[in-house]
């Protein structure tokens, strides 16, 4: 059965979209068909999903990579016009297979008017209209409708707390896990969590499903807790993920864990959060609750490296790193490019793999 993630954190810098974008390929190579949404105005997993990194890439012209994808290819703007105001688009769906898969990845495009829409459904919702509140509800059922063709539908968010896109998002999927990053901006954002879930209830409260309104939106949504993002390890760290993290980053996952203990005993309060039993039987128990994984922060040139090649991180090869770099080794043991990719392709497909549990 399809299963739809939401990706949320109202903290910018996290690499949500790195990690929703590696998410997919490594969920594409155990053979998994997935639906990616870039509900981010600043459309990057758009970007990464088309290969673009250059200026030129990014043109206006008509004859740019970016303009022929934009023509060709549905946006998420589009598809919300499309379900709730009747305006059919002929437009298809980015689709991305490789000879060497058995899964495909599907793209609904960002698209920088998704600002203007956010603004329209904000009024939508707080008018409390009768003649107007089924418009979200369309949009959300509709995409659980399409979700039925997908294992799983990955949605990527902007960082914005106020969004009602993301509000309707994230309460209608089945799981939201909250990248962050080694930082007291991140500590701070997973404190606030608890404010804006009461906010979002608040906004959709008209739009909710109740016995009085059984076709309503069904907020089933269950937090699946949080991933760290450019996690510091040690210079001379082994290929053990439980043992190689700097002291620096396990404090700070201590700290986060105290923190988000609170937004999970107010989830679970509301059957919004799965149980320490269910993540286990998911992710193992070798897992601290609340973090599914810790990733370490990849070299800067390894990064480069798969945005001038159109890549995740994951897929990154020797052959590869030869087109961009001529100091840039993947193969030689102790060398730190080997360690940190290793360590990011373990961590992404034990991710992955623990999503395949749901």
């Amino acid at each position: 059965m399809e299963k739809i993630i939401t990706f949320f954190n109202h903290k910018w810098g996290v690499w949500k979209t790195t990690l929703v974008h590696n998410l997919a390929y490594a969920l594409a190579d155990m053979g998994k068909s997935v639906l990616l949404v870039d509900a981010d105005p600043q459309m990057n997993l758009t970007a990464a999903m088309y290969g673009l990194s250059t200026h030129i890439d990014y043109s206006t012209e008509t004859s740019s990579k970016w303009m022929q994808n934009v023509q060709t290819y549905i946006s998420l703007f589009e598809y919300l016009r499309e379900h709730t105001q009747w305006e059919k688009c002929w437009k298809t769906r980015f689709h991305k297979q490789q000879n060497s898969w058995k899964g495909i990845i599907d793209l609904i495009a960002g698209d920088i008017r998704l600002a203007n829409v956010d603004a329209d459904l904000t009024s939508i919702l707080k008018s409390r209209n009768e003649f107007t509140r089924n418009i979200p509800i369309k949009f959300i059922h509709a995409l659980r409708t399409d979700a039925q063709g997908y294992d799983f539908v990955l949605i990527d968010t902007s960082p914005s707390a106020s969004s009602s896109i993301n509000a309707l998002l994230v309460m209608s999927s089945d799981y939201f896990i909250a990248p962050v990053a080694p930082s007291f901006f991140s500590l701070q954002a997973i404190d606030n969590l608890s404010t804006i879930f009461r906010s979002w209830i608040m906004l959709l409260d008209d739009c909710q499903s109740t016995q009085a309104f059984p076709n309503g939106i069904d907020f089933r949504v269950k937090f699946l807790w949080l991933v760290i993002q450019l996690a510091k390890r040690f210079q001379g760290g082994g290929t053990s993920n439980l043992d190689w993290f700097s002291r620096a980053t396990e404090e700070w996952a201590d700290d986060v864990n105290a923190s988000v203990k609170r937004f999970h005993t107010y989830a679970m309060e509301r059957e919004k959060s799965v149980t320490t039993t269910q993540f286990e039987n998911i992710f193992g128990d070798d897992r601290t609750p609340f973090i599914i994984e810790k990733c370490c922060h990849f070299t800067n040139q390894l990064w480069t490296i798969a945005e001038k090649e159109g890549i995740p991180v994951i897929h990154i090869t020797q052959d590869i790193c030869r087109k961009h770099s001529k100091t840039v080794n993947i193969t030689k043991e102790g060398w730190q490019y080997k360690k940190s990719l290793e360590s990011a392709i373990g961590s992404y497909k034990r991710i992955a793999k623990g999503l395949t549990r749901l």
